[in-house]
């Protein structure tokens, strides 16, 4: 039932199949996208619910990342800060009869990772390519800001989460302080990208982080999540998943609350994630998924913009 009535509901005059513009909802590929279905229940199935069928598309090529191939294209994570979807990408590829390209570090002699540390089996994989080590910082780096840390690869704690830099006092800590109070001792939240993110910082700052598991949809569970163009991994995390498996936990229910930014809500509390102009395309990342099965949600925002 995840998007039932948001903009990626293809009823007519509730949403429109996910289309982002007028060009996309003009496309004859559009139709086939997103459809409503009925499935029956009970012993004569006599109760119907409604659900939403997104079609899967083939995938001719995927490029993924890694930081180490041995011979035989096995790969290994060990210095990147998310395990994301690369196998999972690299499946519905090769399935497809599509190709799959890995970007890493460093190659390694032929079989020799360790079974364990393998995220994607050299059987996925069609071809290798080595970043040269002077171009590491550009064309491999961990993050926008980050080239490499080993803190958010889980390689090593950080003592930080103990002295944590105390947030400016601003419209963006009133509000994330204000939010804070909602937090629950032995509850596990999502966090959103953009005002969320100070929840984490001044959660750290009063000293509950050990007593709550921030997580966020790439795949971190627990520790204090980083933020602006590191949002994603987490400082000091005390697990990481791959992004469909958190959403498999998302989607079941896992979450206790969650805190989710917002562009607009209409007085019915209706909330525009993802247009914020006809000139500007966002997408809604895990919004919908998050908010539709979350028991308790917070939104930040100004309720200045217009």
């Amino acid at each position: 039932t995840i998007g039932m009535g948001t903009y990626v509901d293809p009823t007519p005059g509730v949403g429109c199949g996910g289309a982002a513009n007028q060009r996309a909802l003009e496309s004859p590929f559009h139709k086939e996208l997103v459809t409503k279905i009925s499935l029956g229940f009970g012993p004569e199935k006599e109760q119907e619910m409604e659900y939403l069928l997104y079609k899967a598309l083939p995938i001719q090529v995927a490029i993924i990342r890694a930081t180490t191939a041995d011979s035989s294209g096995n790969l290994s994570f060990e210095h990147e800060s998310l395990l994301c979807d690369q196998r999972i990408i690299a499946t519905a590829a090769r399935n497809s009869g599509g190709v799959v390209l890995a970007q890493v570090e460093r190659l390694a002699a032929l079989r020799s990772l360790p079974s364990r540390s393998v995220g994607v089996p050299g059987a996925m994989v069609d071809c290798v390519c080595v970043v040269d080590e002077e171009d590491r910082d550009y064309f491999h780096p961990m993050s926008f800001t980050s080239k490499y840390n080993p803190v958010l690869t889980g390689e090593v704690k950080s003592p930080c989460c103990d002295n944590i830099p105390k947030l400016s006092l601003n419209e963006r800590k009133v509000i994330a302080r204000r939010a804070s109070f909602a937090l629950k001792p032995g509850k596990v939240v999502n966090l959103g990208i953009g005002l969320p993110e100070g929840v984490a910082q001044v959660a750290g700052e009063e000293g509950s982080l050990p007593y709550i598991t921030l997580t966020t949809e790439p795949g971190v569970f627990g520790g204090l999540p980083a933020s602006g163009h590191e949002f994603g991994p987490a400082t000091n995390a005390d697990a990481i998943v791959e992004m469909n498996a958190q959403f498999d936990f998302y989607d079941g229910g896992g979450l206790d609350q969650c805190f989710l930014g917002a562009a607009q809500i209409s007085p019915e509390g209706d909330v525009n994630v993802s247009r914020m102009s006809e000139a500007k395309l966002t997408g809604p990342g895990g919004f919908i998924d998050i908010s539709q099965a979350t028991r308790n949600i917070s939104f930040l925002c100004t309720f200045t913009t217009k």
